[in-house]
């Protein structure tokens, strides 16, 4: 008998949202929970903090991260370094994401769009893009093709094919309902599970660096001492542990670069 058996999915799959402030991060981890969306993308619905819900999909059970947006004017520094340390404390969450969904309103890109990718990629560093789907929210006739995305020097390296970017059609409840909704969120998953299953073959199943290492070993020791405490409690003192140097000098150091770096970018729009 000849051929080889069809790879299997992850049975359980990490999928954490990423993107700029109001691009739509929130109205994307409803669709994916299968949730209705009241409303369009306000202020009143931005993630201010990262938020963890699992929903079961067929035979895979996804965790969905949703993370605070970057770029956001009205936060301050020590605002900031939280929330540089809320993403990297999420990610480091049940040994690492699978993949990054990098949210992105469907629109003409702008530099504020470039900047707030620039960002992203200095949190998570070198071989993030590996595991990013682009995924553009709010569409029409503006969603571009993976070919569109790949002349934009920004966001050329996220693409590795078609399965590289997808696109949600969700301006509002009204407009995309039943199988439609669905049709959407299968195809996404089917390149959701072709990325891994690519990555599982190349770099491994689940993206990791030294600062999720880190974050990692911090949440191993938080378990062992408090085996009772949720995950909520292990993700807070691990965010306790980045914003108040208990990780030690050298981590502290490149939270301070990271953050320095992200304030100058939202300099020029405050």
């Amino acid at each position: 008998m000849s051929g080889t058996l069809p790879e299997l999915n992850e049975p359980k799959l990490t999928i954490m949202l990423v993107g700029l402030t109001g691009d739509g991060r929130t109205s994307v981890m409803n669709t994916l929970l299968g949730r209705d969306q009241k409303h369009g993308p306000s202020a009143s619905s931005q993630t201010t903090e990262c938020k963890m819900e699992t929903v079961q999909r067929g035979d895979q059970e996804l965790v969905i991260i949703d993370t605070p947006g970057v770029l956001n004017t009205e936060k301050k520094e020590e605002e900031l370094k939280k929330d540089i340390a809320e993403i990297i404390a999420g990610a480091a969450l049940d040994g690492g994401p699978h993949v990054f969904l990098l949210v992105m309103r469907a629109k003409r890109f702008s530099e504020k769009d470039k900047e707030a990718v620039e960002i992203i990629q200095k949190i998570f560093d070198d071989g993030f893009e590996d595991y990013t789907l682009v995924l553009f929210t709010y569409g029409g006739e503006l969603v571009p093709t993976y070919k569109d995305v790949e002349k934009f020097e920004f966001l050329k390296k996220f693409i590795h094919g078609e399965h590289s970017v997808h696109s949600f059609e969700n301006n509002e409840c009204k407009n995309v309902k039943g199988e439609e909704k669905e049709k959407q969120v299968s195809e996404l998953m089917k390149k959701i599970n072709k990325m891994v299953e690519n990555n599982r073959k190349r770099n491994g199943p689940r993206y990791t660096s030294e600062m999720l290492k880190k974050a990692q070993e911090i949440q191993k020791e938080m378990e062992k001492s408090e085996p009772n405490g949720t995950k909520a409690d292990i993700l807070g003192k691990t965010i306790e542990a980045f914003v108040t140097g208990l990780v030690g000098q050298p981590w502290v150091d490149l939270v301070f670069r990271i953050v320095k770096f992200a304030m100058e970018k939202v300099a020029k729009y405050a």
